[in-house]
C-alpha cells in the first residue's frame, strides 16, 4: 500500500530550520554567513540555545522596507484540515456495477412520458419519482422530463441507465432530493444522457438545484458504459454530499463546475472529459475537517476548464490515474495541503501548475507542468521521490506563505475569493521593497520572508525551467538527495537558487544554471558545492565530472546561462572537478541527464568543491548583483527581523533602514577598484569562480 507522507517527516527538519532562522540568525549569519563567504556553522550548531517557535502557520515576523511583517494574520491551518479522519476507503458495493435485472424495477422512457414496470417507482406527467429502496432500470429516451428521487432517507437507490436520455429545460435530468445513497450504474455497452436547460424554475429565494444530475444524499456512478451531461445552468454534476466514481466513460461540459462534491469526491477508475467554464472537480466543505477532499486513485482524464482543473477545500490526494489538465487558472489547487504518490499527469495552467496553500508533498508518480505562471506554489514543497518536471513563465517551485481570505458576504459556501487588486498577496504583483519583495539592493529579509517556507528535496527527479527563479523559498533551501536539474531566467533579474535565510545540501546531483546578476550558492552543507562561471546558449549541454572526467550528473539546459551551482556525490572536499559545457554525453536521457557516463568534447572549466561558499574573485555580475549578500539577503548581519546590525559588513545606510541603490557604489569592492562591479563591500555576493 502507498503511504502518504503529509504531517509526520517534517517534525525534525522543521524543528532544526525554524530554530536556526529564528534565535541564532544573528549569531550564525553575523559576518560569516555571508553569501561571500559562510565559513561555519550549521543548522544544528545554529540551533543551540535558540527559542523555539510555536504554533503552526505562524510565520515570522520579518520586516521588509516598508514596515510590513512577512505573515499574514495567524492561522491555525492545523485546525482545517484532519487527514487521519478522511475517508478514502470504496465500499463493496461503489465498486459493484452488477445487478439482478429481472427483480428490478423497469422504468421505459417514451419521449413525451414514462411508464413503470414493478414497484417503487411512478409517472406524474413527464416525470418518474422514485420512492423506494431498491433497483431500477431506465431505458429510452425522455425529451422534456426529470428522473427524480424522494425515498427514504435510509433507503439505497440503484439507478441502472442502459440507453436512457433525458433532457430537463427547466431543471435537473436527474434529481436526487432525499436518499440514503444513490447508485447510478452505467450498464455495460450502453451510450446514455442527462442534460437540463440554460435556465431554471426555481422557488423563490432557491438557488438549488443547479446541476443537470443533482443529488442531496451520497452519490455513487458506476459500471462500463457511457454518460454525456450536459450542465447547461450551472454545473454538470452536483452532489451535496459525497460524489463517488468508481467506473464508466463520462463525458461532462458544464457552464460552470463539472463534478462536484460538496464533503469530498472520491475517483477510483473511468474515464473523464471534462470541459467547464469554471472547475473541473470541486469539493467546496471548508467546515469540516476530515471533509471537502478530493481523492484520485485512479482512472484517465482530459480537462480544459477556464478556472481550476481540481480543486479541494481542504486536501488534494493523488495515488493514481493519469492524464491532461488545461486550467485557465491552477491546475491543481487545494486550499490547505495536496499530496501525490503516483500517477501521471501532464498540466498546463495560466495561474499555478500545482497550489496548496501549506504543504505539497511528493511521494512517488509523475507531474509534468508544461506551461503554467508559477510551477507549484505552497508554504512547504517537499519530494521525497517521483518525478516533477516543471516549465513556468515565472518561478519554477516557490516556497510562499499560506494564506487564507476571508470569505466576501454573498460568496457561495466553499468557494475561495479572489485576493484583492494590488494586494501584497495577489499573483503576479509587485510588493514594495524590490523584486518579488525581497528588499532593495542590500536591503533587509523580505516582507514576505517566513521561516515556515521550505522546499525540501530528498529523493526523486526534479527539472525545471522558469522564466523566473528556478527554486525559490521565501525561507529554506535544503537538498537531501535525488537529482535536481533547474534553469532560471537568462536576464539579470532572476536565478536559478533563491531564498531568504538559507540554503544547505547534503546529498543529491545537482545543477542549477542562469545568469550571474542574482546568482545565489548554498549557504551550508555536508556534500561540497561550487558556484562556477560557465556560459551557454539555451540547449547547451552542462556536465559536471570528476578529476577523472567521469560524468556526476549533466543536464542539457533549456536557457541561455552564465555561471552554475553545482553539487553531486563523488565531489570530495577541497578537490578538484569540472564543469564541461557543450559536450556531447553518452547515454543522456531527454533531459540531458546521465551519471557514470562519458563525455566529449566541450569547453572545460575547472573548480574547487567545498561544503562553504567560494567568495574566489573574478566577478561576473554586476547591477542587481550587489543585492544579494551576507546573512539573510543582503550586505551584512542582521537581526531576527532582518535589519542591519551595526559592525562589520553594515553600512550606515543599512543601519538606518535604507539601502544602496542598484549599482550605486558605495566603498571600494574587494578589488580595491571603486567601480568595478557595482556593488558595495557591504553585499558581497558569491561569485562563479573562475579558474584560469
Amino acid at each position: 500500500m502507498l503511504k502518504l507522507k503529509t504531517n509526520e517527516i517534517m517534525g525534525a527538519c522543521v524543528a532544526r530550520r525554524r530554530a536556526w532562522g529564528r534565535g541564532a540568525l544573528a549569531v550564525a549569519l553575523a559576518g560569516s554567513l555571508a553569501l561571500a563567504g559562510c565559513t561555519g556553522g550549521t543548522f544544528e550548531e545554529a540551533a543551540e540555545g535558540a527559542g523555539e517557535k510555536t504554533g503552526q502557520g505562524q510565520s515570522g515576523q520579518a520586516q521588509g522596507d516598508n514596515g510590513a511583517t512577512g505573515a499574514t494574520d495567524a492561522v491555525d491551518w492545523a485546525s482545517l484540515i484532519d487527514i487521519p479522519g478522511m475517508d478514502f476507503a470504496y465500499s463493496d458495493r461503489d465498486r459493484d456495477a452488477s445487478y439482478d435485472e429481472a427483480a428490478a424495477t423497469k422504468i421505459a422512457l417514451t419521449g413525451q412520458g414514462a411508464t413503470v414496470s414493478g414497484e417503487g417507482a411512478a409517472v406524474e406527467g413527464t416525470a418518474v419519482t422514485i420512492t423506494a429502496a431498491g433497483t431500477y432500470v431506465v431505458t429510452g429516451e425522455l425529451m422534456a422530463g426529470s428522473l427524480v428521487v424522494n425515498a427514504g432517507d435510509q433507503d439505497k437507490v440503484q439507478i441502472v441507465l442502459d440507453g436512457a436520455s433525458i433532457r430537463n429545460e427547466a431543471g435537473p435530468a436527474l434529481n436526487i432530493q432525499q436518499a440514503d445513497k444513490v447508485f447510478v450504474t452505467l450498464a455495460a455497452g450502453s451510450q446514455n444522457t442527462l442534460a437540463d436547460g440554460a435556465s431554471y424554475e426555481l422557488a423563490e429565494g432557491e438557488d438549488e438545484p443547479n446541476a443537470a444530475l443533482y443529488s442531496k444524499a451520497d452519490l455513487t456512478i458506476n459500471g462500463t458504459g457511457a454518460l454525456t451531461v450536459e450542465g447547461n445552468y450551472r454545473h454538470g454534476v452536483n452532489s451535496k454530499d459525497d460524489l463517488v466514481v468508481t467506473g464508466g466513460t463520462l463525458t461532462v461540459t458544464a457552464k460552470e463546475d463539472g463534478l462536484r462534491g460538496k464533503d469530498c469526491v472520491k475517483i477510483a477508475d473511468g474515464s473523464f472529459t471534462v470541459t467547464a467554464g469554471r472547475d473541473g472537480v470541486k469539493s467546496s466543505n471548508d467546515e469540516d475537517p476530515t471533509r471537502g477532499f478530493v481523492s484520485i486513485d485512479g482512472g484517465t482524464f482530459a480537462m480544459d476548464v477556464q478556472d481550476d482543473g481540481v480543486q479541494a477545500a481542504t486536501y488534494l490526494r493523488i495515488t493514481g490515474g493519469e492524464g491532461t489538465v488545461k486550467a485557465a487558472d491552477h491546475a491543481l489547487r487545494s486550499e490547505v495541503e495536496a499530496a501525490m504518490t503516483g500517477g501521471a499527469f501532464t498540466v498546463e495552467a495560466g495561474g499555478k501548475g500545482m497550489n496548496p496553500e501549506t504543504r505539497f508533498t511528493l511521494d512517488g508518480g509523475t507531474l509534468n507542468v508544461t506551461g503554467s505562471d508559477e510551477g507549484i506554489e505552497a508554504e512547504e514543497v517537499i519530494v521525497n521521490d517521483g518525478e516533477l518536471n516543471i516549465v513556468a513563465s515565472d518561478d519554477g517551485i516557490n516556497a510562499a506563505v499560506a494564506e487564507r481570505p476571508e470569505l466576501p458576504e454573498g460568496a457561495e459556501e466553499g468557494q475561495m475569493p479572489q485576493r484583492p487588486e494590488g494586494d501584497p498577496g495577489t499573483e503576479g504583483a509587485m510588493p514594495q521593497g524590490g523584486r518579488g519583495g525581497m528588499g532593495g539592493a542590500g536591503g533587509p529579509v523580505a516582507a514576505n520572508a517566513s521561516e515556515d517556507c521550505l522546499i525540501q528535496i530528498n529523493g526523486g527527479m526534479v527539472t525545471v525551467d522558469a522564466g523566473g527563479d528556478g527554486l525559490d523559498s521565501n525561507g529554506y533551501v535544503e537538498v537531501n538527495g535525488g537529482v535536481v536539474l533547474a534553469s532560471g531566467s537568462a536576464g539579470g533579474g532572476d536565478s536559478a537558487l533563491d531564498y531568504e535565510y538559507g540554503a544547505k545540501i547534503t546529498g543529491g546531483a545537482v545543477i542549477l544554471a542562469g545568469a550571474t546578476g542574482m546568482a545565489e550558492t548554498f549557504t551550508e552543507g555536508t556534500q561540497p558545492f561550487a558556484m562556477v562561471a560557465a556560459e551557454g546558449a539555451a540547449g547547451t549541454n552542462l556536465a559536471v565530472t570528476d578529476e577523472a572526467g567521469t560524468v556526476l550528473v549533466s543536464y542539457t539546459v533549456p536557457k541561455a546561462f552564465q555561471c552554475a551551482v553545482v553539487s553531486a556525490p563523488g565531489l570530495t572536499e577541497g578537490a578538484t572537478g569540472k564543469v564541461i559545457v557543450g559536450g556531447t554525453v553518452t547515454g543522456a536521457d531527454s533531459a540531458g541527464y546521465a551519471t557514470g557516463a562519458a563525455v566529449e568534447g566541450g569547453t572545460t572549466v575547472d573548480f574547487t568543491a567545498s561544503t562553504t561558499p567560494s567568495n574566489e574573485v573574478g566577478r561576473m555580475g554586476g547591477g542587481d548583483g550587489g543585492r544579494r549578500g551576507g546573512g539573510p539577503r543582503g550586505g551584512g548581519a542582521r537581526d531576527a527581523q532582518g535589519n542591519a546590525t551595526e559592525g562589520e559588513g553594515a553600512t550606515a545606510g543599512e543601519q538606518n533602514g535604507t539601502a544602496p541603490q542598484q549599482g550605486q557604489n558605495t566603498g571600494a569592492d574587494q578589488q580595491g577598484t571603486s567601480g568595478q562591479g557595482q556593488q558595495s563591500a557591504s553585499a558581497q555576493t558569491p561569485q562563479p569562480e573562475v579558474v584560469a
